[in-house]
C-alpha cells in the first residue's frame, strides 16, 4: 500500500469514527418523562416493602445517598475533584450523559466527603428524605452549587442530573 492510499485510508475510517461518534451521541436512551415531578409521581408510587438492593447497600443507604446528592446541589459539596477534573472529564462525561440521558457510575461510591445513612434509617424514611429533597430543589430559587465532579450546572441540567442519578440507582434495587 502507498503512502497516499494509507492516508486516505486512515482519514475515512476516522471521519467515519467522528460520524457514528456523534450519531450514539444524539440518539437519546430515554424519550419518556425525564422531570422531577414525574420522578417525585414514580417515587410515591413505591411500596417499600417489595424493594431489595442487589448490591451491599441497602435500599434505605441508597435512597438517602440520593437525597444527599439533591440537597448538595442546593448547599454545597462537602468535597470536590480538582478544578481541572470538572472543568475537563467531570464536564465531558456530563455532557455524554445529557445527550443519551442515561447515566453510569459506581453504585456504591459514596459522595466525597458525605457522612453515611443512619444505621437506623428505614427505605420509607430514606425515600421521604429523597422526595422532601426533590421538592426543596424544585422551589430553590437561589445559585445552585457547583457539581462536585461534573462543575457548574444549570437548573435544567441539575434536575437532569438528579433523575438520570435516581434511575442508575434503580438499576441495584429490584422492584
Amino acid at each position: 500500500m502507498n503512502r497516499r492510499t494509507f492516508v486516505i485510508s486512515a482519514l475515512s475510517c476516522g471521519a467515519i469514527g467522528i460520524a457514528g461518534g456523534c450519531y450514539w451521541l444524539s440518539t437519546p436512551e430515554h424519550d419518556d418523562d425525564m422531570s422531577i415531578s414525574a420522578l417525585q409521581t414514580f417515587l410515591g408510587s413505591l411500596d417499600t416493602s417489595m424493594l431489595t438492593s442487589q448490591t451491599s447497600w441497602s435500599v434505605a443507604k441508597t435512597f438517602h445517598h440520593m437525597a444527599q446528592s439533591v440537597d448538595y446541589s442546593i448547599s454545597g459539596y462537602p468535597l470536590h475533584k480538582p478544578a481541572w477534573f470538572k472543568s475537563s472529564l467531570g464536564a465531558a462525561a456530563f455532557a455524554v450523559f445529557a445527550a443519551k440521558r442515561t447515566m453510569v457510575h459506581d453504585l456504591e461510591e459514596a459522595i466525597p466527603g458525605a457522612p453515611d445513612a443512619p444505621k437506623d434509617l428505614t427505605a420509607e424514611q430514606a425515600i421521604s428524605q429523597l422526595i422532601t429533597a426533590l421538592n426543596r430543589f424544585q422551589t430553590h430559587t437561589g445559585p445552585l452549587a457547583e457539581h462536585f465532579a461534573y462543575g457548574p450546572l444549570t437548573r435544567e441540567n441539575y434536575a437532569l442530573a438528579h433523575v438520570m442519578h435516581v434511575r442508575n440507582h434503580f438499576e441495584q434495587i429490584e422492584r
